[in-house]
C-alpha cells in the first residue's frame, strides 16, 4: 500500500504545484538538531478540532502527524489514524499539524486557516482525532520537521515520556504503537539503527555527489559521451535507492544531446520499472523547454494512467486532467491545454457540488485550478 501513496503522492504534488504556481519543495537541508530521545518540542499551534493539548503527561504516548491539504498521502492516511485514536483512547493521544500549505509564501499562514477549517469539517469522521495547524512563525515546521531532518509528508512523531521515540511513516506506526506500550519499544536499539542509517546515507550520496559533479563536468564540456559514461559505470555499485536519481540524470544528459535517445532511454527505464513513468512525468512536467517530442511521450503516458484503477477516482480524474493541461501548455498547445484545465475544473466542481468527501476538493483548490485555467487562456 505504502507504494501506491508514494507514486499517487507524485502526480499530486505535481498538480498543486501547477495550479498553485508554487514550488513544491517543502524544506531545505538543514542540521538536524531533533533526534531521537531528545525532548519533544512544544505544541505551538493554531487549535482546530477536539481537545487542545497544553503538554506532555508522561502517562500518556502522542503521535504528532503533519499533513496537508495538498498531500495525497496524507489524505489516504486519516482513516487508518482515526481507527488508530479509536483504538488506542485513553492511551495514546494523536495529534494532527497542518504544515507546507501552498500559496502562504508571501502571506501570513493563519491566512490559509479558514481553507484548512473548511477541509477539516469536510473530512468529518475520517478525521477522528485532534487537528491544528502551524502559526505564521511556522514553529512546528521548523523545529519538529525541519529540525528533525524531515522533508516529506505524512510523517509521524511518536512521543513517550516527553521524549521523541519513533519518527517514519504514519502507515508503519501500528507495530510501534503496540510496542511502546508493552514497554518492550527499545529506543536506545532504534536511535542506534538510525544513526547508522544516516551515516550510511551521507557515505552514498558522497559518491553519488561525485559523480554527479564529474557529470556536470563533462557536459559543460559538450562531452556527452563521456557524462554518460560516467554515470552507466557508476550504477552497478550504486545503491538501489539512487538509483532512480541517476537514471533521472542520465535522462537530463541524453536530452541535451539527442532527444531520440532520450526518448528511447524512457523506454527502457519504464520496462525496467513501470513505476518509472511517475518519475519521468515528475522530471518533464517541472521543465520548461523540452523538446515538444517530450512533452508528447508524457501526455501518451498521462493518458495512459487513465485506466489504472488508482487513478479511477475523483482525485485522480483532476491530476491527470491539470497535468496534461501543463503539458500542453508547455508545448505550446493552447487549445488542449485550456480544454484539459477545463475537464479538471468541471469534475472537481461536480464532486464539490455533489459533497464528495472522498475527493478531497474545497473551493481554495478550484479557485487556484481556474487560475491555471486562465494562464493557459493567456
Amino acid at each position: 500500500m505504502k507504494s501506491i501513496f508514494k507514486y499517487f503522492a507524485i502526480i499530486s504534488i505535481i498538480t498543486i504545484s501547477i495550479i498553485a504556481g508554487a514550488s513544491t519543495s517543502s524544506a531545505q537541508s538543514a542540521p538536524v538538531t531533533l533526534k531521537i530521545g531528545d525532548a519533544a518540542p512544544e505544541l505551538n499551534v493554531n487549535w482546530i478540532k477536539g481537545t487542545p493539548v497544553n503538554g506532555f503527561d508522561n502517562n500518556m504516548v502522542y503521535v504528532v502527524e503533519f499533513w496537508a491539504t495538498w498531500c495525497g498521502p496524507c489524505k489516504a492516511a486519516m482513516p487508518h489514524i482515526s481507527e488508530l485514536a479509536k483504538q488506542y483512547a485513553g492511551k495514546a493521544t494523536f495529534i494532527g499539524v497542518n504544515i507546507w500549505e501552498k500559496g502562504t509564501e508571501n502571506k501570513p499562514y493563519e491566512s490559509v486557516m479558514p481553507a484548512v477549517q473548511q477541509f477539516v469539517e469536510s473530512m468529518g469522521d475520517k478525521m477522528g482525532y485532534n487537528v491544528a495547524m502551524d502559526k505564521n512563525e511556522k514553529f512546528m515546521a521548523n523545529n519538529w520537521m525541519r529540525a528533525a531532518g524531515q522533508n516529506g509528508i505524512p510523517a509521524s512523531f511518536l512521543i513517550k515520556d516527553g521524549k521523541i521515540a519513533w519518527i517514519g511513516h504514519p502507515m508503519e506506526i501500528d507495530k510501534i504503537i503496540e510496542e511502546v506500550l508493552a514497554g518492550t519499544f527499545d529506543i536506545e536499539a532504534y536511535k542506534a539503527s538510525v544513526e547508522k542509517e544516516k551515516a550510511e546515507e551521507a557515505r552514498m550520496m558522497a559518491a553519488y555527489k561525485e559523480m554527479a559533479e564529474k557529470v556536470a563536468k563533462a557536459v559543460e564540456q559538450k562531452d556527452y559521451t563521456t557524462a554518460v559514461a560516467t554515470i552507466d559505470n557508476a550504477l552497478p555499485t550504486m545503491h538501489p535507492e539512487l538509483k532512480g536519481r541517476a537514471y533521472a540524470l542520465k535522462f537530463s544528459t541524453l536530452i541535451a544531446d539527442n532527444v531520440d535517445k532520450a526518448l528511447a532511454f524512457c523506454q527502457e527505464w519504464k520496462k525496467e520499472d513501470p513505476n518509472a513513468v511517475f518519475s519521468i512525468i515528475n522530471m518533464v512536467v517541472s521543465r520548461d523547454g523540452l523538446p515538444v517530442q517530450v512533452y508528447q511521450m508524457v501526455i501518451d503516458d498521462l493518458n495512459g494512467l487513465k485506466s489504472d484503477s488508482r487513478f479511477n477516482n475523483v482525485s485522480g480524474q483532476v491530476n491527470i486532467a491539470m497535468t496534461l493541461a501543463e503539458c500542453y501548455f508547455k508545448m505550446k498547445d493552447k487549445d488542449n491545454a485550456v480544454s484539459s484545465a477545463q475537464m479538471g475544473i468541471d469534475v472537481a466542481e461536480k464532486a464539490l457540488a455533489n459533497q464528495d468527501k472522498e475527493a478531497g476538493i474545497d473551493e481554495s483548490i478550484i479557485a487556484r485550478m481556474k487560475a491555471s485555467l486562465e494562464r493557459y487562456k493567456q
